[in-house]
C-alpha cells in the first residue's frame, strides 16, 4: 500500500461509513431484491446482527461492514448503488487497490443478484 493510500485510509470516518451502511441497507437490499437472510448467508454476518443494525440497535463492526460492502460491490447494480450513496469512497478503493473495471467476468448466476 502506498503512503498516499494509507493516508487516505486513515482519513476515513469509519464510524460514519458503518452508520450510513446500517441506515441505507434496507433500501439497498430492496433495490437488489435481497432478504436479510440471503445477505447474511453471502456475507457471513449473522442475520440477527443485520436486523439489529438496520433497526438502529447496534453498529456494524468494520469487518462486517467490509463483508457487506464487498458482497454488494460484486453485483453490477450494487456497485452503482454503493457509488450513489457514497458507501465505498475513493479513499477506501485506493487503499484496497480496487479497480471498478478490473474483475473476473460474471457468470449467468452472478448477473441476476445473489
Amino acid at each position: 500500500m502506498t503512503a498516499d493510500a494509507l493516508d487516505g485510509l486513515k482519513s476515513l470516518d469509519r464510524e460514519a461509513l458503518m452508520e450510513k451502511m446500517a441506515e441505507e441497507l434496507p433500501d439497498i437490499r430492496r433495490q437488489l431484491n435481497v432478504t436479510q437472510e440471503a445477505l447474511a448467508e453471502k456475507t457471513g454476518v449473522d442475520v440477527a446482527k443485520i436486523k439489529a443494525a438496520e433497526n438502529g440497535k447496534r453498529s456494524f463492526k468494520w469487518s462486517e461492514f467490509m463483508s457487506i460492502l464487498f458482497v454488494i460491490w460484486n453485483n453490477d447494480i450494487g456497485k452503482g448503488i454503493l457509488d450513489s450513496k457514497g458507501l465505498f469512497p475513493d479513499e477506501l478503493k485506493k487503499a484496497l487497490s480496487v479497480n471498478r473495471n478490473a474483475h473476473a467476468p460474471m457468470t449467468e448466476s452472478m448477473k441476476y443478484g445473489f
